[in-house]
């Protein structure tokens, strides 16, 4: 069996192997997808690559935008299982092999995340050697490397790590909005380690320059603009004649670093005393580092909104409350019946969710859910590997070492992040190495500015303009709903009331319209 060979392997790739003698092809792709593999099968031919354009330019059949893609980025923010943004083109999903023989495909997957067979282990775990073991194994060949620093945990542990090895160079951005800009730590950070670090100060017209190319190397609708700076920073790396890049993507889904799992556990609290006056309070304490959290007026809107799926019953319970967003991001777009059902969408995505899934806790299966949607088919490809690779950089993610998983998952959630102490093990391990600010920082996510970078009272982006101008061609875009948030971020006083989730379909919206223009390149490349 040609296939088994793939139980030895470790780490990030994308393999193909031809058997000349039984003329078969066999595909894999790593267990989180940081490399990509795309395919697309007629009657007489089967094509793949690691990108979407070669597909589309081998001219073999039509492809289009696919409404199923706006659906699922709608309601997941990102494609969910084998969907692509395009008709007629699919992608292999994370821990799985391809075998194409006598014109038909068969796929299996071969890696399941440990917290699905539930081993146990009293070992203890040191993870500050591991981690240490996790960056030797990836430290390899001659070629100088840096490390992307964010300011936050994850990219300060790696930076510490790697600093010991020899001079590091470490990347950051900063941005000209104060909102989004976390400068202060990544140079606190770079002073203490003494790195020859280097600053990309983003401004909001550099977004709206760089949107088209970035959705073209990312090659899908994108739900916000962070992709932009990293396309750009990978650049500045290139120029600094460095290949390689070390990124702390993973340590959050690893550790249990994001608000959804706090979230889920407080909302868990709370469904048993839904009339309860102090469990939602808790929601307070877990984003205090948010100002309408301590509004008392807009406090009470908030708690509305979390007990509209407080009492509902499913086994994705954790993410209801970012997947009711759905409906007002949807109305954007001309989508069918079906795809404008939300149960529907949601029954497909548990069509690829492994039987496994239904034995697990809670903090788990909301692990689970970020690791095989978010992690794998934005943070590691539009975010990551793409936007590095459209420069000639590979990205390395040691946090996604097999090993140190597996041990994680044994230590178990509940010591990782007791109560609603984001990454408390993996934090208290680094203490003595990195400065109190940096140990003790919230965990902020990293976002930058989206829809007014295109447009808003004083300025209109040659990009949004010539959307605009085309807009009736565009298929799938709900015209009348599109001109009025374009009013309203033209509009001074209604724009700075602008959410997130008008943002988030102003940007799917521009994306999409970028993805048509892409789509008729490539079908005439070479």
């Amino acid at each position: 069996m040609r296939e088994k060979f793939i139980k030895y392997l470790k780490g990030q790739y994308a393999i193909f192997i031809y058997d000349k003698n039984e003329k078969n092809v066999y595909l894999f792709r790593d267990p989180f997808g940081i490399r990509p593999v795309f395919y697309s099968q007629t009657k007489n031919d089967f094509i793949f690559s690691s990108e979407i354009k070669a597909i589309i330019n081998s001219n073999l059949q039509s492809h289009s935008i696919d409404e199923n893609s706006i659906a699922q980025t709608s309601i997941f923010w990102t494609n969910i299982a084998s969907q692509t943004s395009f008709k007629n083109i699919l992608s292999l999903q994370p821990g799985h092999y391809l075998k194409f023989s006598k014109k038909k495909v068969e796929i299996k997957r071969f890696y399941i995340f440990p917290s699905l067979e539930k081993k146990i282990s009293n070992k203890k775990v040191n993870l500050v050697e591991e981690l240490k073991r996790c960056v030797d194994s990836q430290i390899h060949g001659e070629v100088e490397y840096g490390c992307y620093l964010s300011g936050g945990i994850d990219s300060s542990i790696l930076a510490f790590l790697l600093s010991k090895k020899k001079k590091l160079n470490t990347f950051s951005v900063s941005f000209e909005n104060d909102e989004y800009d976390e400068s202060k730590y990544q140079n606190l950070l770079a002073d203490k380690l003494n790195t020859k670090h280097i600053n990309l100060n983003i401004t909001e017209k550099m977004i709206s320059d760089n949107f088209e190319k970035t959705v073209e190397h990312a090659e899908t609708l994108l739900f916000r603009t962070a992709p932009v700076p990293m396309y750009l920073l990978s650049k500045l790396v290139n120029k600094q004649k460095i290949k390689v890049v070390y990124s702390g993507e993973g340590a959050d889904e690893v550790f249990f670093g994001y608000d959804i799992f706090f979230e889920n556990r407080i909302r868990n609290f709370w469904k048993r005393n839904p009339k309860s006056k102090m469990r939602p309070q808790l929601l307070k304490n877990l984003y205090s580092y948010i100002p309408q959290f301590k509004n008392s007026r807009y406090f009470e809107m908030i708690k509305d909104f979390y007990k509209s799926n407080l009492e509902k019953d499913s086994i994705f319970y954790s993410h209801l409350v970012r997947w009711s967003q759905f409906k007002h991001v949807s109305s954007f777009f001309n989508l069918s019946s079906f795809n404008r059902n939300e149960d529907n969408l949601i029954e497909n995505f548990n069509k690829n969710i492994p039987k496994e899934f239904l034995k697990i806790n809670s903090d788990e299966k909301a692990q689970f859910i970020e690791i095989s949607t978010l992690l794998s088919n934005y943070l590691l490809s539009s975010q990551g590997d793409r936007m590095t690779m459209a420069n000639s950089v590979e990205g390395r993610y040691p946090f996604l070492d097999e090993d140190l998983i597996l041990k994680s998952c044994l230590i178990g959630s509940q010591k990782l992040a007791p109560g609603i102490q984001s990454k408390k093990l993996f934090r208290e391990s680094f203490k003595k190495y990195l400065p109190t600010e940096i140990i003790n920082r919230p965990k902020i996510a990293y976002q930058a500015p989206e829809a007014r970078s295109f447009i808003n009272e004083n300025f209109t982006s040659g990009l949004l303009v010539e959307f605009v101008d085309n807009i009736d061609k565009l298929e799938f875009i709900n015209k009348k709903n599109f001109l009025g948030l374009i009013s309203k971020l033209k509009d001074k006083n209604s724009s700075k009331r602008f959410g997130f989730r008008e943002n988030m379909a102003f940007i799917m919206g521009l994306s999409y319209f970028v993805l048509n223009k892409s789509l008729k390149k490539w079908n005439n490349f070479g």
